[in-house]
């Protein structure tokens, strides 16, 4: 992983931090029950899209790349132009069949009925996808990591904008409908077809833009395969290459994607209290992971540099050193997830006051209980990210395989009393397993011994010192202040007592506060308090 690669997948982590938030505008105007009947959609797309496209790109782009390596440009350009065919065509066999059974799903499978006609407008998408996704393996096997980061972030600009739009206006007719109906759902269903169509018009968007740059791009290839070797490369051969490199790869995507489509299925067949657990849903989806996700994305955006530094080390063939490095980077994701984890379980009812309209005692006690799902999510990410770079993809896989059996064995035992609380119980049991089978596989992987005391422990007992900073906080200026004060004041006096105490203890080496934003700011204070 070099520096390139690190900064679009930083750019790629900041998309994905911009998807929750697009999350939480399109659940504002669609409702509760809105989101859940777009989450049906769009969870059900998702699969079909993994099993026909997942991890094309970066398959592709390694395949390009080797043989541009080896000068074969007629093989690069006839892989190409066979996968874009050969993708087209399953794309559009996905399409199909996941229009087909969009009612079967919808009713069915899911029993959330008001989510058939999102789920098939949305059906386009898995060939829109695909498409995109060959062109962006395009650009990775020429070595541009941009086009492909670039559209992550235009599409889910473009998805805000015509989203908003599409959702208002279908929804002001959804309203009408219901009102003459007298069945408040058709509000939610209308809302989320409105979204379906915007994400369909951004994928054509996204397409229009990297066809663009690769239309500029073919002047270079039109030279290079009348210089390049004679293509010897096959149809099939293609595809079987192309597929038996990504099979591993979209496997682990599934099975870290099953939590999601799961917790809906089982709040769709609940029975009589499917209809609230629908609702509820759409707070969890709406507001619990939007907010544990934008967190957790932090966190992966401080943590991807440590990654390259390691694999720089590992080229110099300083092993000795990417050990270190990668312990830091244990250390990086611990302490910034650890801060964040407390602060939104602590500040919970304030994040919640903020976030929902109503129903505000489900959000906060989501929160609460599930906060701990940013550690979680960001450590385990640290792990599975370092163990596929390494080419380790089974070992990743096979923790992968182990958090989705405890899930489904949480949820069903926890649902009937717990409610959509189960979908919490479930995904910290989900993120616990993962990162503790993938850390121990990273940690024996590089044989490095983990370092409890200052990795763990002091970076543990400095949280809990914050949280009761922000308690003391909550408890004195809530009622003066409000939410957003109460929670600015907190962040701040909590985040100076947590980083002071760190530095007091020497937590920190110098080496981690390279990579840490604001490490030199950190370095300043820690030498004015002569810890280093």
């Amino acid at each position: 992983m070099n520096q390139t690669e690190v900064k679009r997948r930083q750019l790629g982590a900041f998309a994905d931090i911009l998807m929750f938030v697009t999350i939480y505008v399109m659940g504002r105007l669609t409702g509760d029950k809105g989101i859940a009947y777009t989450a049906v959609a769009a969870q059900s797309c998702a699969v079909i899209w993994i099993a026909v496209s997942g991890s094309l790109s970066d398959a592709l782009g390694r395949l390009l790349r080797g043989r541009k390596n080896k000068g074969q440009y007629k093989n690069m350009a006839k892989m190409r132009s066979s996968i874009l065919l050969f993708q087209m065509i399953l794309g559009a066999v996905g399409s199909l069949v996941l229009a087909g059974l969009s009612g079967v799903l919808a009713d069915r499978i899911f029993r959330i009925p008001y989510s058939g006609l999102i789920l098939l407008a949305l059906a386009p998408v898995v060939l829109l996808r695909t498409v995109s996704a060959v062109l962006a393996g395009y650009f990775q096997g020429e070595g541009a990591e941009s086009p492909r980061a670039i559209a992550g972030i235009l599409r889910q600009v473009f998805l805000l904008g015509f989203g908003s739009l599409f959702s208002h206006m279908l929804g002001g007719y959804g309203e009408k409908v219901s009102s003459l109906l007298r069945q408040e759902n058709f509000t939610g269903m209308y809302s989320g077809l409105g979204i379906a169509l915007a994400i369909d018009i951004s994928e054509l968007f996204v397409i229009l833009f990297l066809g663009l740059i690769y239309k500029g791009s073919r002047r270079f290839e039109k030279k290079a395969k009348q210089e390049g070797m004679y293509s010897t490369m096959s149809l099939w051969d293609s595809v079987r290459y192309v597929h038996s490199a990504r099979w591993p790869q979209f496997a682990t995507d599934l099975c870290l994607f099953f939590p999601l489509v799961a917790g809906l299925l089982f709040c769709g067949m609940k029975g009589e209290g499917g209809e609230q657990l629908t609702a509820d849903y759409g707070q969890y989806a709406g507001s619990y992971l939007v907010v544990c996700g934008i967190a957790a994305g932090l966190v992966i955006i401080v943590a991807l540099p440590v990654l390259g530094k390691i694999f720089q080390c590992f080229k110099r063939e300083e092993n000795r050193y990417a050990r270190t490095v990668f312990q830091n980077g244990v250390h990086i994701g611990l302490v910034h997830g650890i801060f964040l984890s407390v602060f939104v379980a602590v500040m919970g009812e304030q994040f919640a006051d903020l976030l929902c309209q109503g129903n505000e005692h489900t959000v906060t006690k989501l929160l609460q209980w599930g906060s701990a799902m940013i550690l979680l999510t960001a450590l385990g990410w640290y792990f599975c990210r370092l163990l596929q770079a390494l080419g380790k993809k089974y070992p990743v896989l096979i923790a992968a395989c182990g958090a989705d059996l405890l899930f489904i064995i949480i949820v069903m035992i926890t649902i009937g009393k717990s409610g959509i609380l189960s979908l919490v119980y479930g995904g910290l049991a989900f993120g616990f397993v993962l990162c503790a089978l993938s850390g121990a596989f990273a940690y024996r992987q590089l044989r490095v011994q983990p370092d409890w005391l200052n990795t763990f422990v002091v970076p543990l007992g400095g949280g809990v010192g914050a949280g009761l900073i922000c308690l003391m906080i909550r408890k004195l200026f809530s009622p003066h202040l409000g939410s957003f004060t109460t929670l600015i004041v907190a962040f701040a006096a909590a985040g100076l007592v947590y980083w002071t105490a760190l530095l007091l203890l020497r937590n920190f080496r110098e080496q981690e506060l390279e990579v840490i934003p604001g490490g030199r700011l950190i370095g300043i204070l820690g030498q004015m308090l002569r810890v280093f």
